[in-house]
């Protein structure tokens, strides 16, 4: 091998590794092109921004039953992990005597005035489970129910084996063509790569907190003569990749990552910087360059994107009572400010927010926290919500019930599937379209939720 094929491959390798973000172009039939022009009007926008909790949410201490009985049960069942229930914060609508932990005012104030959801004991399902059921075997279940990896795969594909694909991806595939610009992904992630947002066509772009990752000193426009050159060269040698098909569509595809990463960048740059303050944190920086690219929507000449936002450490098998707050904090603060500057936008109604996780956490303590389990509560906020009332069916909390498969691990009443259905109703995917999305949808008599 030379000394300059050498330098070529060290070049491109270096190249990709400092430039994130996906590369999807292959062209959707005209028939699908065609259908989606039709349906989108002019100054039509969606967004879904998933906020995904690795680790395992313990959501039983996020929303709490206020009735002294049934609070009394929680208490005695959770024991030192209890919330006193002097400090719930009431949910002051719906039909359901419940309350946020203390630390979620902000959740609450969103709840209340009907900007928020809550969607109980939801998990992963492949068909409706009873309790019988599991013991005696009867059902098919998830593969490796209380693994976070492979629950953290099944919660984001919906797959049985050898998942490539993600409900996000599979409808980005169907609806990508909803967005003039064909270059950039539907699907952008603040959290790297995902199964999520993975599809045939379509895969995640990643762009981090602060904005895209350029390649450093490899500026064509650049006042320094050793930059402008040490540019050029580079994209000489990516233009001379033609020894192999396969070297080929690499440097093409970091080529169009550098030209897309620069278009984003600029798009970014043109925007009226938002006036509203996001906590500190991963989540609200974040959320915080979520709220900018979508600011830049016209700019960028896209009307569909989901994006996805990893938030972590909920895996609280230790000192729960003390990390638990610090968790629930963030997340309601980053999720309000997210709401205000999406108002300072005028996209309340466009934009819907919501949380997954691997699992649910166990009712009993052990000890000093809970471990892993099955069902847990999400959160759907936005202004297209359906808020102030609690979906899906709030578990009993007594230990060894009918929804109890053994310590306070709670049979999930409402699959994933039917979860992700509802959100993409709303963000306009064809029903036709919902089996290949949600492959276990038709194992379930209920397919939108109503929260959205």
């Amino acid at each position: 091998m030379t000394h300059i094929s050498k330098s070529r491959r060290r070049f491109l390798r270096q190249g990709v590794a400092a430039c994130l973000g996906s590369a999807s172009f292959a062209a959707l039939s005209a028939r699908m092109q065609v259908a989606m022009a039709q349906t989108a009007a002019a100054d039509d926008y969606k967004a879904l921004v998933c906020i995904f909790l690795f680790g395992g949410n313990d959501s039983h201490n996020m929303v709490v039953p206020t009735d002294t009985s049934a609070y009394n049960t929680y208490a005695s069942v959770r024991q030192n992990l209890a919330v006193p229930r002097a400090d719930l914060l009431p949910m002051s609508t719906g039909s359901t005597a419940y309350g946020f932990h203390p630390a979620m005012p902000e959740l609450q104030s969103l709840y209340n005035n009907q900007k928020l959801a809550v969607l109980a004991n939801c998990g992963s399902l492949i068909e409706p489970v009873s309790k019988s059921d599991y013991v005696n075997n009867r059902s098919q279940l998830p593969p490796q129910l209380f693994s976070h990896n492979d629950q953290q795969t099944f919660v984001q594909s919906l797959a049985e084996d050898a998942a490539t694909t993600g409900w996000a991806g599979r409808a980005a595939d169907v609806m990508r063509s909803m967005n003039v610009n064909q270059q950039l992904s539907m699907n952008i992630s603040l959290s790297g790569n995902n199964i999520f947002q993975s599809g045939q066509t379509v895969f995640p772009y990643a762009v981090n907190g602060f904005g895209v990752e350029l390649l450093n000193h490899f500026n064509e426009n650049s006042s320094e003569p050793n930059e402008t050159t040490r540019a050029q060269v580079f994209r000489t040698l990516m233009r001379g990749a033609d020894s192999h098909v396969f070297l080929r569509e690499y440097a093409g595809i970091q080529e169009r990552a550098w030209a897309l990463a620069s278009e984003v960048k600029s798009a970014l740059d043109q925007q009226t910087p938002l006036n509203t303050r996001f906590p500190a944190g991963k989540l609200g920086t974040d959320l915080s360059m979520v709220a900018k690219l979508i600011s830049a929507r016209s700019a960028l000449d896209v009307k569909r994107q989901i994006y996805f936002v990893g938030m972590g450490d909920y895996d609280t098998h230790g000192d729960q009572a003390n990390r638990q707050p610090a968790l629930f904090s963030e997340l309601s603060a980053g999720l309000n400010a997210f709401q205000s500057a999406l108002a300072e936008l005028s996209l309340t109604e466009n934009v819907t927010t919501f949380t997954m996780s691997d699992f649910g956490r166990t009712l009993t303590s052990n000890g000093d926290g809970t471990d892993h389990a099955w069902g847990g509560h999400q959160i759907i906020c936005g202004g297209a919500v359906n808020g102030g009332e609690v979906y899906g069916n709030l578990p009993s909390l007594e230990l060894n019930s009918d929804d109890d498969i053994g310590e306070g691990r709670i049979i999930p009443t409402t699959s994933v599937d039917q979860y992700g259905a509802t959100l993409a109703s709303w963000f306009g995917l064809p029903a036709s379209d919902f089996a290949t999305a949600f492959p276990n949808l038709g194992n379930f008599s209920d397919v939108d939720l109503g929260f959205v």
